[in-house]
């Protein structure tokens, strides 16, 4: 008989994470520290570096952030001119999609090169790789109003600016919050990407204790690191998710899914 989980949505989320700590623990026994420490292990370490892996989340955080809300907006405005112009949408658009196609790691170096050392790497890194998906989803979202709809705009007169932001806006939506989920976990792979690079120390990041764990032989430290990442990942997602539920958790079914 299959358990009813309807009651408690999050229990096989907690199990599968359950399973995969008992699998790691079980292969890291089998295996030289070196290659994969424990899980308990890993839990020591953060314990002993806390305040330098603080430190280090939290500078990522915010070039992952300012990353994020720069291709929020370039991309908004991107999405924006496409709408409105079909010969700038096919001129541009394809080259939009090149850029979302380059390894960022083959852009970080000139990306110091043209920023020098420090977060504005980190920054435009996260940028780069989180651009493509809020522009994609701008773009979408923006036709998602109905036929109808549009008729009726057009028979009470409204302007094509009030078309836009009285509808095709508001409309497009949940559209553009799903793009923004995506980006969000994006931007911080961009921003430890630009850290692994253009990263001097200066200030810790979680990009630089990754590679300065590795340096020094701490793998367990760099485990560590790895985790702050993906817990700042879904860091992210979840503000990303409650502004979603606060804009649109009231009319829209996307706003309030779980």
């Amino acid at each position: 008989m299959i358990p009813d989980v309807s009651r408690h949505p999050r229990l096989p989320a907690a199990l599968t994470a359950l399973a995969l700590l008992l699998v790691w623990a079980l292969v890291a026994v089998r295996t030289s520290p070196l290659l994969l420490p424990g899980p308990l292990a890993v839990l020591r370490a953060a314990w002993s570096a806390r305040q330098a892996l603080a430190e280090a989340t939290l500078h990522t955080g915010l070039a992952a952030g300012a990353g994020l809300v720069l291709a929020t907006g370039l991309g908004l405005v991107g999405a924006v001119a496409f709408h409105l112009s079909r010969t700038l949408e096919l001129a541009l658009y394809p080259y939009a999609l090149l850029l979302q196609t380059l390894p960022i790691v083959a852009v970080a170096p000139l990306l110091v090169v043209w920023l020098d050392y420090g977060t504005p790497v980190a920054v435009a890194s996260a940028a780069l790789v989180s651009f493509f998906p809020v522009l994609t989803a701008g773009h979408l979202g923006l036709r998602a109003a109905t036929v109808e709809q549009v008729e009726l705009f057009s028979l009470y007169g409204a302007s094509t600016a009030q078309e836009l932001l009285l509808l095709r806006l508001p409309a497009g939506l949940p559209t553009l919050f799903a793009g923004l989920r995506a980006a969000g976990g994006l931007a911080v792979i961009g921003a430890v990407v630009g850290e692994f690079v253009g990263s001097n120390g200066v200030p810790r990041s979680l990009g630089y204790q990754v590679l300065y764990a590795a340096r020094t032989a701490e793998p367990a430290l760099s485990f560590a690191a790895i985790g702050c990442a993906a817990a700042l990942s879904l860091g992210l997602f979840v503000v990303v998710r409650l502004g979603e539920r606060r804009l649109i958790g009231r009319w829209h079914a996307a706003g309030g899914a779980a």
